[in-house]
């Protein structure tokens, strides 16, 4: 280590900058971590894949053991924190707080004690592309810095709707970081948006609901409640992030725990039974005071790690062994408004005036009139949907896209050596929607309905074969199965089985019809029925049920690519 003269003065230059409203820009953020990769051994900076706009993007993690293999780390039984930042590089507060976190993690004994079973993993900006489009206003509603980054990345995507379907090469690069650093702990650093009240900071726990049941039962009985309790005893009380519930416009009609589908960072990081969190400091208070806000829960979240780490990491061991005897997969979950409970909340009075803008009534919260009252909030969500869990899933090589977003959440697979032909079970699309103007790059698909049958299928030489149960099982169901809210289906991953191939001529078609109704007197019955329920059927619609219902119709046809074995 170099002189203290030399430290001190690298401290200091590493924490005055949020002091005045103002956020470091990108080369000067990556400046200060190889800094202290460069004074301590226990800090080590790490460089991973590419981003979209050419960067590579960065890991410092904070090692007391000066060991730097997670493998390692895991066998050790460490406890290891993943702190994200820069997701939205226009909410920077993250940014700026774990570069003190880091500095100070290094040089205090106060917060080096807590290293002893804990290391901390920092991503200084996620969204690189973003960060260095700088500006000072595109977050209309947020209170400083005086410039900060973009929501968007080189691609214009956010990033936090890209995981399962990661357009970016951002994402791809955070996702082969996650799962090689496998974190017990995560956190992804943001500010809000919304209501106005008292608190600085708000937190988002990951689902307790759909999580392994034991580990669900200590996120809400335990790991929250004790975050809460010490950010209160920092004299920075916080409460669950303000999600206005229903149509509610205020607070004080009551609040719903957030439901982070597989898109966002957090329910990406929580399939894979890893404790999941998202800070929200408050978007209206002075950047100073929300940079310490968040340094707060930080600092917080080390603590619960180094006092609880053995506890999550048992939890975590044990939800790995139950997720091999689970029989069925719950998914796509919905808030249950039937069940709630009464949070302590401060906030203001919301109130009404004329708007000097439009002449019409606006909404304002009079910070002259601040209260402490009961509100209330609902933290249940119910599965609407389930499926029993197949032994294995046989995916085309085709669908080479898929099958590489398998191979970077190390998903194993089984590259099959020889042609051959089985009998499996194959889904049928029914019924979808599909939004109206694109989200994110797709035109997403949803309130999807199917069937299954079971059929003949080949199976090709290179294809690949997924065998249930293992690790990443949650992770492979949330992709695969068609009727999950994110999965690659709905996604657009497979558009092109909802597109027929083939078609037919009326009057070529007209003399095989009759022939396969004299034929087959099933077939018969079933169009006599039809006919009678659709009275209103054209000679061309009447033809099209039959060719439909015949062999000569296209097996491929609305039928989903990714097979199964019960």
């Amino acid at each position: 280590m170099k002189a203290l003269w030399t430290v001190y003065l690298l401290i200091f230059s590493l924490i005055t900058f949020a002091q005045d409203n103002k956020s470091p820009e990108y080369p000067e953020v990556i400046r200060k971590y190889q800094a202290l990769d460069s004074m301590f051994e226990e800090g080590k900076m790490i460089t991973y894949g590419k981003t979209d706009c050419g960067e590579a993007l960065h890991l410092f993690v904070i090692s007391q053991t000066r060991i730097f293999d997670p493998s390692r780390l895991h066998e050790l039984k460490k406890c290891i924190l993943f702190i994200n930042n820069g997701i939205h590089p226009g909410e920077p507060d993250g940014i700026d707080a774990s570069i003190k976190l880091a500095t100070d993690l290094l040089t205090k004994p106060l917060y080096r004690r807590l290293l002893e079973n804990t290391v901390v993993c920092i991503v200084p900006v996620f969204n690189i592309d973003g960060a260095l489009e700088r500006s000072c206003c595109s977050r209309v509603n947020q209170n400083g810095p005086e410039e900060y980054g973009f929501r968007g990345n080189a691609k214009n995507l956010d990033l936090n709707r890209d995981f399962m379907k990661a357009d970016s090469k951002n994402t791809f690069s955070m996702m082969q970081m996650i799962r090689q650093w496998d974190p017990d702990v995560f956190i992804d650093t943001h500010v809000s948006d919304g209501a106005d009240y008292q608190y600085s900071m708000t937190l988002i726990s990951s689902q307790h609901n759909k999580m392994n049941s034991e580990m669900g039962k200590y996120m809400k009985d335990k790991l929250t409640p004790e975050l809460m309790n010490k950010m209160k005893e920092k004299n920075d009380e916080m409460v669950s992030y303000v999600n206005l519930e229903g149509n509610n416009e205020i607070p004080d009609s009551g609040i719903a725990a957030f439901l982070e589908t597989p898109r966002y960072m957090c329910g990406y990081t929580s399939l894979f039974n890893t404790f999941s969190f998202i800070a929200e400091s408050h978007m209206l208070k002075p950047f100073p005071r929300r940079v310490d806000a968040t340094f707060n829960l930080l600092t917080s979240l080390i603590e619960v790690c180094d006092e609880q780490g053995k506890k999550i990491l048992e939890l975590r061991s044990l939800a790995e062994e139950s997720d091999k005897k689970e029989k069925y997969f719950k998914f796509n979950w919905t808030l249950d408004t039937s069940k709630k409970e009464l949070i302590n909340f401060n906030g203001y009075a919301a109130e009404q005036k004329k708007s000097n803008v439009t002449g019409g009534m606006r909404l304002y919260y009079d910070k002259a009139k601040p209260y402490k009252k009961k509100i209330p909030f609902y933290d249940t969500y119910l599965p609407s949907d389930s499926v029993i869990i197949p032994r294995l899933f046989i995916i085309p090589q085709a669908f080479y896209s898929a099958i590489k977003l398998m191979e970077i959440n190390n998903v194993k697979m089984i590259r099959v050596q020889d042609d051959s032909s089985t009998i499996a079970n194959v889904t049928y699309i029914e019924n979808y929607k599909t939004i109206k103007e694109p989200f994110e790059g797709h035109y997403f698909h949803y309130d999807v309905t199917t069937r299954n049958e079971e059929q003949k299928i080949n199976i090709r030489k290179g294809d690949y074969l997924i065998y249930l149960p293992q690790k990443n099982y949650k992770f492979i169901l949330e992709a695969l199965i068609p009727r999950a809210v994110d999965s690659y289906f709905c996604s657009g991953y497979f558009d092109s089985i909802l597109q027929q191939k083939e078609w037919f001529s009326s009057y070529v078609f007209e003399d095989l019809a009759e022939k396969l109704l004299q034929k087959d007197q099933t077939l018969k019955l079933k169009f006599e029925k039809w006919k009678s329920d659709h009275p209103e059927a054209d000679e061309y619609s009447q033809l099209n049920f039959i060719y439909k219902s015949s062999d000569y119709f296209e097996k491929t046809y609305m039928r989903y690519p990714i097979y199964s074995i019960y």
